[in-house]
């Protein structure tokens, strides 16, 4: 049976088959449910509950998904990947569409903020980190507007902490969300908070991706998070910098 579901639910992925996914989720229930149309002692892999569930969410069955989800969770399944990739996958099963569902948005982030949980203790799972990450990015656009972004502010901090292990080899993707945290704490008016995150991401910038520092500074200078008598050497060794300040001063 596990060889059927896996061609099953690899040929629903390859060719977007709507009828191979019914297929394979009909014989993954079926089993689950002790009435295989195969062989009802033959067991499968906790892994096809999961993998069942994303491609159901990719091709538009949220109820197939959360079914699939609520199957694997049932069957106290073995500590692996894909439990925390069943934590990812729930979560979008609550992907907020607007800010007037704020319900449904902290579903979405209590889900995903378990996947990191998960991820964080043990180290072969912090692929899942940046997983989460990428998809709370791609999933929170209805708030980054102003007057809202301010709700964001508890999870995008600590998924900014979480990509700051030592594994986490993309460096610039840690570094865009800090700075987007950064617009989260002034857009909340927050203004002793985004001058001491200010700092913080400045030293992280410096370091690690040197090349978005300019945009950093332009955010400080503007908003005044830095004292400027404290930087003249920096300034008067970066004429890049020098010329930032100058604009954005003026724009103040």
């Amino acid at each position: 049976m596990e060889i059927l579901i896996r061609q099953q639910l690899s040929d629903a992925e390859r060719n977007q088959d709507m009828d191979a996914l019914k297929g394979a989720y009909k014989l993954i229930k079926s089993a689950n449910d002790g009435r295989s149309a195969l062989d009802s002692s033959e067991q499968f892999s906790s892994d096809l509950y999961i993998l069942c569930a994303e491609q159901a969410h990719k091709m538009g069955f949220p109820e197939m998904s959360n079914d699939c989800l609520q199957m694997f969770f049932r069957g106290k399944p073995p500590v692996t990947q894909f439990f925390g990739r069943a934590y990812l996958c729930q979560s979008q099963l609550y992907t907020p569409v607007s800010t007037d569902n704020l319900e449904q948005f902290e579903k979405f982030i209590i889900h995903l903020l378990k996947a990191i949980d998960f991820a964080l203790g043990d180290t072969r799972y912090y692929f899942l980190i940046y997983n989460a990450s990428v998809i709370y990015w791609r999933n929170i656009r209805p708030f980054l507007k102003p007057g809202f972004r301010h709700f964001l502010i508890p999870s995008l901090t600590q998924i900014v902490l979480a990509l700051k292990h030592p594994a986490e080899e993309d460096k610039d993707w840690t570094a865009e969300l800090m700075i987007e945290l950064l617009e989260c704490f002034l857009d909340a008016s927050r203004f002793e908070e985004a001058v001491d995150f200010s700092s913080t991401a400045a030293a992280f910038i410096k370091e690690n991706v040197p090349g978005r520092y300019k945009q950093l500074f332009s955010i400080m200078v503007y908003h005044k998070l830095v004292d400027i008598s404290q930087m003249e050497d920096e300034l008067g060794s970066s004429p890049s910098l020098n010329i930032i300040y100058k604009i954005r001063t003026m724009e103040l």
